[in-house]
């Protein structure tokens, strides 16, 4: 197997194993709302902008997705006091509680997937990753 399958298919699997224990939280949400939330919760002071940024995606795609997330009561938007143009963007009660479930669903499969392999070998992995993420920046 070339490195393009292995990394492929390691990412398609993980995908969709999450993908698969999400549909059990009855949360009808893309992979990219899920993203998105999980960006907004680590982001301090997150804007529009911010997330765009972050995601590599246009700010007008963004715009539609954070309108979808306030629409279902996941995302609450408070006027920016440092700039007048943006506000910031904050998890619900709601939408804290999903990446709260969400994260474990996520911590879940990655338990799952490293239950046979050695600590040592994790952070190789994680070394590797790392090198390979920055080879391409």
């Amino acid at each position: 197997m070339e490195l393009s399958e292995a990394l492929f298919s390691l990412l398609h699997k993980v995908r969709n194993n999450i993908i698969q224990q999400v549909r059990l939280l009855d949360a009808d949400l893309s992979p990219m709302h899920l993203k998105s939330l999980k960006v907004i919760s680590k982001i301090t002071d997150c804007t529009g902008q911010k997330l765009a940024d972050f995601m590599g995606r246009d700010k007008a795609q963004i715009n539609r997705l954070i309108k979808e997330l306030v629409n279902q009561e996941l995302v609450i938007k408070t006027d920016n006091k440092n700039d007048g143009r943006s506000q910031i963007l904050s998890l619900s009660m709601r939408g804290s509680e999903l990446i709260k479930h969400f994260n474990k669903i996520e911590k879940q499969v990655m338990n799952t997937m490293v239950s046979d392999i050695a600590p040592e070998q994790i952070e190789q992995f994680i070394q590797l990753a790392s090198k390979f993420k920055n080879n391409l920046d």
